[in-house]
């Protein structure tokens, strides 16, 4: 019976190609539009975790905070974490280790090339904390640190744009009109949360940086610490340790507030997945929207149809078609217009994210849930939007229907 029924199904939604055409366009492209925005948001999730997973999710940041001087209560950015308040926080239980760093924009010439990059001065304990790690050369050390070397180590991205394919371990660049050593390049990185260059970058001592790039009148303060936990469930822990040790260092007195500020990179990290998701859920609402209306042009289109085959549902009832046999009908045809669109708005849309993931240089992944969604929307869509034509169909008189004009 099943075979029969469907069989006169597709007859009847082949006959009238154009319309069924139209109508499947626009299950289609509410799909197509799903899929996109499913793959978009999945590939920002995607992202958000390689930047976590680059920089490392047990990690908590030290910050200037605000502080009091004469009674007067100043604003946040004056440096009030030193250096030593870092060394000394590396002996807090739990602490892998810490390090902490100073930067600067700067030009860097190497012949006739040159370009723009972030220069950040630090400890050779920031590749720890990072996560860097050395791709060809080496790094520098305590030592170089002290002596203020004129040492460097160059991201990916200044290679490439001073370098190219020469390996620049060993080569001098000019920075500020000083010349600099390059004993050192990084494994590459990628875009940042924020979508920033990672890779940008150019790491030297931070004593270096104090003392030939960027001076300060308080040489022994810091502009951001890091602390390297040893795992993930200590940060909690181990911030309220930072915190005490801090205060006591600091000289605060209870009740007065912290005149830094300690950050838990992994808590940053969930609010900026959290607002991901939602982004991600609002444009699927949005595009959902074009569902509804292709719903409501196959539930239209079957309701013409039935309409038209008035006489031809009066003869099969009044020739014994029993009433299901009419309802399972036009569901059918529901059911394969909107699954047709599905389909062909499955392969549309994951067509186009991969395009788009090509042209853009991300890579989009294509989720089993976005075919489970599709079928499932074939199928919802096309039950719901055949239901009241389907039953409309099973209700009619067969007289009634004979007399149709």
């Amino acid at each position: 019976m099943f075979r029969r029924v469907f069989g006169e199904a597709w007859i009847s939604i082949t006959s009238y190609k154009l319309r069924t055409f139209l109508t499947t366009l626009g299950i289609m492209i509410g799909v197509a539009a799903v899929v996109l925005m499913v793959a978009v948001g999945q590939t920002v999730q995607n992202m958000i975790d390689e930047s976590f997973s680059s920089m490392g999710g047990n990690m908590l940041i030290v910050l200037p905070g605000a502080s009091t001087s004469g009674g007067v209560r100043t604003a946040m950015g004056r440096p009030t974490v030193s250096r030593d308040d870092m060394d000394a926080i590396k002996d807090i239980k739990d602490v892998l280790t810490t390090s902490y760093a100073t930067q600067a924009g700067v030009q860097v010439v190497y012949g006739k090339n040159n370009w723009s990059v972030n220069a950040i001065g630090t400890t050779p304990d920031y590749l720890t904390v990072g996560n860097w790690e050395i791709d060809r050369g080496i790094a520098f050390t305590a030592k170089d640190l002290k002596a203020a070397t004129s040492y460097v180590i160059l991201g990916q991205t200044v290679v490439d744009e001073l370098f190219g394919f020469e390996n620049p371990v060993g080569k001098t660049i000019r920075i500020n009109n000083r010349p600099f050593l390059v004993i050192g390049t990084l494994k590459e990185k990628g875009a940042g949360l924020t979508g920033d260059d990672q890779d940008n970058l150019i790491l030297m001592p931070f004593t270096t940086m104090r003392q030939k790039i960027r001076g300060a009148r308080q040489p022994q303060m810091v502009n951001v610490g890091f602390i390297k936990v040893v795992t993930e469930d200590k940060l909690e822990p181990v911030m309220q340790r930072v915190n005490y040790l801090l205060r006591a260092r600091h000289r605060l007195k209870e009740g007065s507030d912290d005149d830094f500020d300690i950050r838990n990179l992994a808590e940053l990290v969930a609010t900026v997945k959290k607002v991901g998701l939602y982004l991600s859920l609002l444009l699927g609402a949005i595009a959902s929207i074009s569902l509804l209306v292709g719903s409501i042009g196959i539930m239209n289109m079957m309701l013409v149809s039935v309409t038209e085959r008035t006489r031809e549902i009066g003869t099969r009832k009044a020739l014994g078609a029993p009433n299901r046999w009419i309802m399972l009908q036009f569901l059918i045809e529901s059911i394969l217009i909107s699954f047709m669109g599905s389909l062909m708005g499955l392969i549309l849309g994951v067509g186009l994210s991969q395009v788009g993931g090509v042209i853009f240089d991300k890579n989009v992944p294509i989720s089993f849930w976005t075919v489970v969604v599709s079928v499932s929307v074939a199928i919802i869509v096309g039950v719901s939007s055949g239901l009241f034509p389907a039953i409309k169909a099973m209700k009619l008189d067969p007289i009634d229907a004979l007399r149709y004009q």
